[in-house]
Formats: C-alpha cells, sequence, structure tokens
C-alpha cells in the first residue's frame, strides 16, 4: 500500500495534459469481499486525484476493468 500511496504522489505532481493510468492485478479478498483495488479507493480515496483511472487486470480471464 506504501508504494501504491507513493504511485499516487507522483501522479498529483504529474503535469496537466498527461492521461494518468494506474494498472494493477486483481487480487481479490473473500474476507473482506472486495479486490485490493476496490480497498485501496475505499480506504484512501484521498489521496487519489480526480483525474487518475484505476485499471484492474484480471490475469484468468484476460480482461481489465476501469474502476472508477
Amino acid at each position: 500500500m506504501t508504494t501504491w500511496d507513493q504511485a499516487m504522489y507522483f501522479f498529483h505532481v504529474t503535469p496537466k495534459g498527461y492521461r494518468k493510468i494506474f494498472f494493477v492485478l486483481k487480487d481479490y479478498s473473500v474476507k473482506r469481499q472486495e479486490t485490493l483495488a476496490e480497498y485501496y479507493i475505499r480506504t484512501k480515496s484521498h489521496l487519489i486525484p480526480t483525474n487518475v483511472e484505476i485499471w484492474e487486470f484480471d490475469e484468468s480471464r484476460k480482461k481489465a476493468m476501469k474502476l472508477n
């Protein structure tokens, strides 16, 4: 999670005009009933710049999905 927080900082200081995509592997937690990216969005949304797209890649299905 700390690395993800750092990535959000880098997105924050990236010049305007760039498309900002955070692309992660889908990792589902049965215990929490959500993916790691969903958990990050729910708990750390205050760190995510508004123009950052968060995408999850489901390796088993070979599909990517935009979360926000």
